[in-house]
């Protein structure tokens, strides 16, 4: 929960500086990246030793199944909703797929061809969008209402894994809390196609975290 509490306002901090540069899209590659569980498996690591790492990387794989799940459901709902109906159906999708994942064993032999077969799928069928550089600024106050409401939603997750049990924990721990940020204030601020090219950064770079994680999986 530390690590989460100090890496994520930083990358939402430098998320909204990418976007404004490069567009939506490139924001989104930075977040697909394994910039905070890649550090998270590391910390595993040195407090507990490569066996309870190895299986600490394969639940970020686990999660990402997930996250996939999230983003495509966020993607289509966005085009044809307002951004709150959209996040919920993204947030329960992902919950939904995030209980039913931590509650079975699922070798690593099941696990890549279904994330390679997600992301397949995922690539066809993604709605169409633009990526464009920022017009204007946004105002001065929404940063720290950006960062302020990560924080917020991350001890809200965590408080409610603590009180309900192991496996509403490993539920909430699949929930992408930057990105559902982020998406929600990009699509109220610039519209949905700003989401859905931000969603689709991601799905473009989550190839790169998977190789790691299933390197550390083997390796560890």
């Amino acid at each position: 929960m530390l690590l989460k509490l100090f890496l994520a306002p930083v990358f939402v901090v430098i998320m909204g500086f990418i976007q404004r540069r490069w567009g939506d899209g490139a924001g989104g590659r930075l977040i697909g990246l394994p910039v905070t569980t890649g550090p998270f498996v590391l910390i595993i690591y040195i407090q507990e030793g490569s066996s309870f790492a190895s299986k600490a990387a394969h639940g970020v794989l686990v999660g990402q199944v997930a996250l996939i799940i999230f983003c495509w459901t966020y993607a289509t709902s966005v085009t044809k909703t307002t951004w709150v109906r959209a996040l919920v159906h993204g947030t329960l999708a992902c919950l939904v797929a995030g209980t039913l994942l931590t509650s079975i064993e699922i070798p690593l032999f099941v696990l890549l061809p279904l994330l390679t077969g997600m992301l397949i799928a995922v690539a066809k069928y993604w709605p169409a969008y633009s990526n464009s550089p920022r017009d204007s600024e946004p105002p001065a106050w929404e940063l720290p209402i950006r960062v302020l409401a990560t924080v917020l939603l991350i001890l809200t997750l965590t408080s409610f894994a603590t009180v309900l049990g192991p496996r509403v924990a490993g539920a909430l721990s699949t929930y992408p809390v930057i990105i559902s940020v982020l998406g929600a204030f990009s699509h109220r601020r610039y519209g949905p196609n700003a989401t859905v090219a931000m969603l689709h950064g991601l799905i473009q770079t989550l190839p790169i975290a998977i190789v790691i994680m299933s390197v550390l999986t083997i390796a560890l």
